[in-house]
């Protein structure tokens, strides 16, 4: 804080998203302001000639500007700082990296519920409490004098002397009855009426054992070089790859890495890439370190989310358990960012700013001193490679902990099950296994990465398949509840009776979805529970728990979803997982199609066997002999590695280059076209190279045309894709440009 009394000046950062204004201001500051301002407030400031807007002081100084006349800040939107001087220099960072505004990056900071345009809508929630206005002794001889005649109020003085030295809410010392013992007592003039804040605390996690198991040799290592990064050392370090099997005890390593950390008085977040996955994980973590952790992921309400951040802010919580956004989180003496599952592409934003959590876990550690350790059974190619070259530590978790062994998976060539005669969507195999783990009385889950009943419906007189207007992909058949759905933009709409292009009557579902595969399991299996896990089931707050409740106390035989059952979850009773068609993704226009394969297939493989009993994996295939699906079958990493930067080096694509997404879209076709083609016009730099402009493979989407261009390179792609993007008027409303920095998808 600056103290003093003489003339102050601030910079900041106005919330104006528009790229000529995207610096900062200087204001005066009023003497009023002047002992209570500092670097990281919110506050409103004129701007232009008739308006106000949110701005955030990113520096002070008492030495007059060049310029006078300067207009003074108008009041402070926060009692203290949203941001610290490490935040601002990370999102800095953010937006010379990801070429966004720097007020867009300074946004993901903010507390949850706060709109950067306006005060904070969000605030902590208080009740009436109260506390006693006279001394213990006197509430206690009081309460004997009323006990026999208001004996109520007497029970109210004897709770509040209990505990003398805060307020106690109402609702905790009436019990459900009247307020009126209360009332009395504050016309005594014996106990003082107010205010006390409430946590809107969210649920807490599935539980877990407490018990701290002894670790393996292979654990103890991992967790010896963590501690020797978080002590300083090696130089030049702070990111640790933990490349661990499925079942390896990765979580282990994070337990203790979290209390090396608390020793030193320091914080840490712990990412995880679904929020499925959140009440397990969180599970885990308030067994071994009680109420010091908060959570924040998207399905907390706005009061839960604020209320956890404020803990998080204050230091009562010092452990963070979220998703994607919980990377920002404001933990005081930040000594470590634990990402499971790195290699998930869920870590990467694909709104404005679209920045990749695990690249600000490491900004965010380069300016605080900390740890970042990157969790993960299968890796992405860019962190391995990272490795090779010293960037990143390594340490490897090879064996399941106590000696279990990975499950055995067996590849079923699908086009065989057709010669026989099994049009079936279950081969014989999987068939077989599952009837023979339901009659153990042991769990499987069953894999199915396409929600709905089919993929699409499809006229076999014409050809004719029902699409979306807004988007043109194919509308999902769902049959319940029954209707037509665009899995991009929601659109819906009611199941034609005909084909809408020759009214003939064979409409009919193609493809597999996992309420198809949900529905044969019930008719092939009616005596087993079977339970579905998808977007479509756990829309509902708390679904995600209470399904995962389920399936861990032996109330579901059989868990029917998408990738979400393939992440990190671990029950005991699972020994059979099934893939119904390992092909999804393989065929996919992206050249992480073989590993997005690969990973997905080797991450739900590792859910089975984690208990006493042996795992079986049975994976469906229309392409057995891929490498992909072969190596994912035996758990064989490294030479799935081999054979794809083999494939990338040759095409050059990642790690061996850098890309940059640049996208366009708006309403008028041509009008977009013709501003990509312009964009694209730029003079060829050595060693980059300019792909397209080309209409996007969902080259419409929300009801907007959509072109991009690729930047593709080693060195330059950043200089280059700012050229294209300034050709763009800043003035034409007309297309909107987006900037992906090495992007994930490029659909």
């Amino acid at each position: 804080m600056c103290a003093e009394s003489k003339e102050l000046w601030a910079s900041v950062v106005v919330d104006v998203r528009v790229s000529r204004v995207d610096r900062a201001f200087d204001y005066s500051v009023p003497e009023q302001l002047r002992s209570r301002i500092a670097v990281g407030h919110r506050v409103l400031v004129p701007f232009g000639s008739r308006r106000s807007v949110v701005g955030y002081v990113v520096g002070l100084t008492d030495e007059r500007p060049p310029i006078s006349g300067l207009r003074p800040i108008q009041r402070l939107l926060d009692d203290e700082p949203v941001f610290s001087h490490a935040d601002l220099a990370v999102a800095k960072w953010m937006s010379e990296h990801y070429m966004c505004l720097f007020v867009q990056a300074l946004q993901c900071f903010l507390p949850p519920g706060a709109s950067s345009r306006r005060a904070r809508p969000v605030r902590e929630r208080s009740v009436k409490a109260y506390r006693l206005a006279v001394s213990v002794p006197e509430a206690l001889r009081l309460a004997d004098e009323l006990a026999g005649r208001a004996p109520r109020q007497a029970e109210v003085l004897k709770r509040l002397a209990a505990a003398p030295s805060k307020p106690v809410p109402a609702k905790d010392l009436v019990n459900g009855g009247s307020y009126e013992p209360l009332q009395a007592l504050v016309r005594r003039g014996v106990v003082h009426e107010g205010q006390v804040a409430v946590r809107r605390a969210p649920a807490g996690g599935l539980e877990a054992g407490a018990a701290v198991p002894a670790l393996t040799p292979h654990q103890e290592r991992a967790v010896a070089q963590a501690r020797e990064i978080l002590a300083g050392g090696p130089a030049g370090l702070q990111t640790l790859l933990l490349h661990g099997v499925t079942g390896s005890g990765k979580t282990e390593v994070y337990l203790r890495i979290i209390a090396a950390c608390l020793e030193q008085g320091r914080g840490a977040i712990v990412l995880v890439p679904d929020i499925s996955l959140t009440p397990q994980t969180l599970g885990r973590f308030q067994a071994r370190f009680g109420d010091r952790v908060a959570v924040l992921h998207s399905r907390l309400s706005d009061g839960e989310r604020y209320d956890e951040w404020l803990r998080i802010k204050r230091g009562d919580a010092p452990i963070v358990v979220g998703a994607r956004s919980a990377v920002f989180a404001p933990v005081p003496r930040l000594g470590v960012i634990i990402i499971d599952e790195e290699h998930e592409g869920s870590y990467k934003q694909d709104e404005t700013p679209r920045y990749h959590a695990r690249e600000v876990a490491e900004a965010r550690m380069t300016e605080l001193g900390g740890l970042v350790v990157l969790g993960s059974a299968t890796p992405s190619l860019e962190t391995f490679y990272r490795t090779y070259n010293r960037q990143v530590a390594y340490a490897s978790l090879p064996e399941r902990v106590h000696g279990r062994p990975l499950p055995t998976a067996d590849v079923v060539d699908m086009r065989e099950e057709l010669l026989i005669g099994n049009t079936s969507m279950f081969s014989r195999a999987l068939q077989g296994s599952l009837a023979e783990t339901l009659s153990r009385r042991e769990q499987a889950i069953i894999l199915i990465n396409r929600r709905g009943f089919a993929s699409f419906l499809l006229c076999r007189e014409c050809g004719h398949v029902p699409r979306c207007e807004a988007c043109g992909v194919s509308l999902t058949y769902h049959q319940a509840p029954p209707g037509l759905r665009c899995h991009y933009c929601g659109y819906s709409a009611r199941v034609p009776g005909a084909c809408p292009q020759c009214s003939g009557k064979y409409l009919r579902p193609f493809g597999v979805g996992t309420q198809r595969v949900e529905q044969a399991l019930r008719e092939l299996f009616p005596a087993a529970r079977v339970a579905r896990m998808d977007r479509d089931t756990m829309t509902r707050k708390g679904a995600h728990r209470e399904l995962l409740r389920a399936f861990q106390e032996r109330r579901v035989d059989v868990l029917v979803g998408t990738q979400m059952v393939a992440k990190g979850l671990d029950f005991p009773g699972v020994t059979l997982v099934g893939v119904v068609s390992a092909d999804t993704a393989l065929h996919f226009p992206d050249f992480r199609a073989a590993e997005r394969t690969f990973q997905l297939l080797t991450q739900v493989a590792g859910r089975a066997g984690r208990g006493e009993q042996a795992g079986e994996v049975i994976l469906q295939t229309y392409s057995p002999d891929h490498y992909a699906i072969q190596t994912a079958s035996r758990h064989d990493y490294a030479q799935f590695v081999r054979h794809e930067l083999t494939f990338r080096k040759r095409t050059g694509y990642p790690p061996f280059a850098r890309l940059v997404r640049i996208l366009f879209t708006g309403e008028d076709e041509q009008q977009v076209a013709k501003t990509a083609m312009e964009a694209a016009q730029v003079k060829p730099q050595t060693g980059v190279k300019v792909i397209g402009p080309s209409p996007a493979p969902l080259s419409r989407l929300h009801g907007k045309t959509r072109w991009h261009v690729l930047v593709k390179g080693e060195n330059g792609v950043h200089a280059l894709a700012h050229e294209i993007v300034a050709r763009v008027p800043e003035a034409s409303a007309a297309v909107n440009v987006a900037v992906d920095v090495d992007p994930l998808s490029l659909l």
